[in-house]
């Protein structure tokens, strides 16, 4: 984001700080909603599997109570004896087999042992004589000589699985056999699958091991490996959460059932992701779309009633600036605010183009009158030299007239200069080379000498625009070295010439004034010389321009002048 944020952007910050409150409430409501959701679904899963002990263990108290009057029943008891007649066990039997009948779908087989385990009555005859003394509710029942439950087994009288309970007969305070019945594991399980749970809740009977008991197909599939299971048993967990065979994540319910052999465990989903924050942070995602509405609603109605009319009202400043005419006319209706500011704009806008028509006419009289002042300084300077060259025509003395002529020639550059001011665009600047070239062809007709050769001007400067301060200082040094070079010599000169260079260097100025004619006259610039005054005059103007300059004399005839200044910074700029 850049250092300088948009409207938009601020607004849309300022949309989110204002739901930040909000937010957290959202957020706080949602993170207890989903703590509930977790407190409710191990209620659910506890209850569910406390609910499946209290109707199993209905089925075990039941079976206590049963018991005691099964075996104290006269048949049952004398089977046992070792003297017990046939006539005992086929009674014990009838007895046996009239019980079953009674309950046919809770229990499957029962049986009286003597004291060392031998079957001596059953409600199955196939039973009798078998031995008992391997089975554990046997040597359970015969070393606390109380009431047992042992662990699911295949019955030997029906194949079928059954949890045996037991209880001793006594002799005395002696053991005297076990009378026992199996109760239908298959019936227990159905008791458990057939009741009514809650939705998406399911229960199932397991062994110590973790193994199912009885379940049917789909209920095994909620259940974790047998392993995993019996490590929770070990673990003495109640509850915990694992994957199912189906591989969905449920929160598991464990409760012993029978001892340490038989447990209830029941199944809830654990729901996960969008889901559950759905039941869970309702309030939250309301509030969350309602901040995602409210950023878009905001970001496109400030583009729409900010972005873009701030748009076109910039947008018409920088045709104005421009200076194109054009009337404000937004392409939709505003709101008042911007209306008000656009009109602003617009009286802006009119203001300154007043404002600028006045100074552009401002301009154009004072440009008018500055041409005018430059005309008319060039037109006295003229009449100035002409009066010169009229006083001249009456000296007879040559030197005089000479002198005369110089002082004609400097007036003659000053006129030249104010016509090229007020000839060119720019009042302020003359071009250089145009500038050199008018004066040193006016100073060479004023001083034409028909007894002498004529020489020929070679000139060279760079195209650039100068100022008066640039332009008077080079002009007078122009008209005193072609002065002085035209009173040379130049009748033996096979290509009599006078040279004038400029070159422009790393913002030096480098100007160059040399003949090859020959100074039989003594007029050379040099100390004792006629010349004296031009050169201090050179001089002179070379320090004004803020150089230096040498000057020489040429081998083979002539004089060479080089002034060398530094470009004034009214020549970078040409209007």
């Amino acid at each position: 984001m850049s250092a300088r944020w948009s409207l938009r952007s601020k607004l849309a910050m300022l949309v989110v700080v204002a739901f930040l409150p909000v937010l957290g409430l959202a957020a706080w409501d949602a993170d207890n909603g989903l703590r509930t959701l977790e407190r409710q679904r191990a209620a659910t899963v506890a209850s569910m599997a406390e609910l499946a002990v209290v109707r199993q263990g209905s089925v075990i108290e039941g079976t206590r109570r049963m018991l005691p009057a099964i075996c104290s029943d006269a048949a049952v008891s004398k089977s046992a004896a070792p003297e017990a007649a046939p006539s005992d066990v086929t009674g014990c039997e009838i007895y046996l087999d009239g019980i079953l009948k009674m309950f046919p779908s809770d229990y499957s087989a029962a049986l009286v042992t003597d004291g060392k385990g031998i079957a001596r009555c059953s409600s199955s005859a196939t039973v009798a004589g078998m031995s008992f003394a391997d089975r554990a509710i046997f040597g359970q029942v015969r070393d606390s000589k109380a009431f047992a439950v042992g662990a699911p087994v295949a019955s030997r009288a029906t194949g079928l699985a059954v949890i045996p309970v037991a209880l001793p007969i006594l002799r005395g305070s002696e053991f005297a056999g076990m009378c026992a019945i199996g109760i239908s594991v298959a019936s227990l399980a159905n008791t458990i699958f057939s009741a009514p749970t809650e939705a998406g809740v399911t229960v199932a009977l397991i062994d110590h091991n973790g193994a199912s008991i009885g379940a049917s197909a789909e209920a095994a599939r909620t259940l974790p490996l047998a392993p995993r299971i019996a490590a929770a048993i070990a673990g003495k967990l109640t509850s915990f959460n694992d994957y199912g065979q189906d591989g969905t994540l449920y929160e598991f319910g464990l409760r012993p059932l029978v001892g340490s052999a038989i447990f209830v465990i029941a199944a809830v989903p654990v729901e996960q992701g969008v889901l559950v924050l759905a039941r869970a942070g309702s309030g939250l995602i309301l509030v969350v779309l309602a901040l995602l509405v409210s950023l878009a609603a905001v970001w496109f109605g400030a583009d729409r009633w900010c972005v873009r009319p701030l748009r076109y009202i910039q947008n018409f400043a920088g045709k104005v600036s421009r200076g194109e005419a054009l009337d404000f006319a937004p392409p939709r209706p505003w709101t008042p605010e911007l209306m008000a500011v656009g009109e602003g704009v617009t009286a802006m806008a009119a203001a300154i183009s007043s404002r600028e028509a006045e100074l552009r006419a401002g301009l154009e009289q004072r440009d008018h009158m500055l041409r005018e002042i430059h005309h008319r300084v060039k037109n006295n300077l003229q009449m100035i030299s002409s009066l010169l060259n009229l006083q001249a025509g009456e000296i007879r003395s040559p030197r005089i007239r000479r002198y005369f002529g110089d002082a004609q020639n400097r007036v003659l550059t000053l006129s030249i200069l104010h016509r090229h001011l007020y000839e060119r665009t720019s009042w302020a600047l003359v071009d250089f080379q145009r500038f050199i070239s008018d004066l040193v062809r006016q100073i060479s007709v004023a001083d034409a000498n028909a007894n002498s050769s004529s020489p020929r001007f070679h000139i060279r400067a760079p195209i650039m625009a100068v100022g008066p301060d640039t332009a008077i200082p080079v002009g007078l040094i122009v008209t005193e070295a072609v002065s002085a070079a035209l009173r040379h010599d130049f009748s033996g000169v096979t290509t009599p010439e006078i040279r004038i260079e400029a070159a422009e260097s790393d913002g030096q100025v480098t100007f160059v004034i040399e003949d090859n004619g020959l100074d039989r006259h003594g007029s050379a610039m040099r100390a004792g010389g006629r010349g004296v005054f031009g050169l201090t005059l050179i001089r002179g103007l070379a320090t004004q321009l803020g150089g230096d300059v040498v000057v020489m004399a040429r081998d083979g005839g002539g004089t060479r002048i080089v002034v060398t200044f530094p470009v004034a910074t009214e020549q970078a700029t040409d209007a």
